[in-house]
């Protein structure tokens, strides 16, 4: 009976701590070398290829940092597809995993499973050097490839849809 309170209580601990990193929100203040290190940001897609922000010249990219077990970071990728759909030579999502509790496995399962039209890649490296400790966290870089924001959380699909619309209306 002990070793099964024992059980419930850590399984109670490891949720809410899973939890709380998937939740945090807020505007974020980047050093002088994350912003170079997003602003030359280079990933590899799952399969293998290099896939950098500079790709993307003439669009807003959102770097959006996410693990399919993370409820608000699902939320915010219809409001992104919406964008896609009506602004598709104004923007890039690019869908950066980090990591922290699966493997490439889970990731091409959720991406074969969801069919967006985000460019996946694997963002371990760059969210650790960017001291990412909560997710989703987003990063968006102007036309020009100039970083432009950086937020920690999500305010659902709809609100995600209005800030990308109006960013893209802001940076036209």
């Amino acid at each position: 009976m002990k070793c099964i309170r024992i059980a419930l209580l850590l399984s109670s601990l490891f949720l809410l701590l899973l939890l709380s990193s998937c939740m945090r929100t807020g505007n974020h203040q980047l050093s002088e070398d994350q912003v170079r290190l997003v602003e030359e940001a280079r990933f590899f897609d799952w399969e293998g290829n290099t896939v950098s922000v500079s790709d993307f010249a003439g669009k807003i990219v959102v770097i959006d940092f996410w693990e399919s077990w993370c409820g608000p970071c699902r939320s915010a990728f219809p409001g992104f597809q919406r964008a896609l759909n009506e602004f598709p030579d104004d923007i890039v999502i690019i869908a950066a995993t980090v990591g922290w509790n699966e493997g490439r496995d889970e990731a091409l399962r959720f991406i074969e499973e969801n069919r967006y039209d985000f460019v996946f890649v694997n963002g371990r490296n760059i969210s650790s050097a960017l001291d990412i400790t909560g997710i989703p966290y987003k990063v968006i870089l102007d036309r020009e490839g100039r970083l432009i924001g950086a937020q920690a959380g999500s305010a659902g699909a709809e609100r995600e849809y209005e800030k990308l619309r109006n960013l893209i209306a802001a940076h036209s």
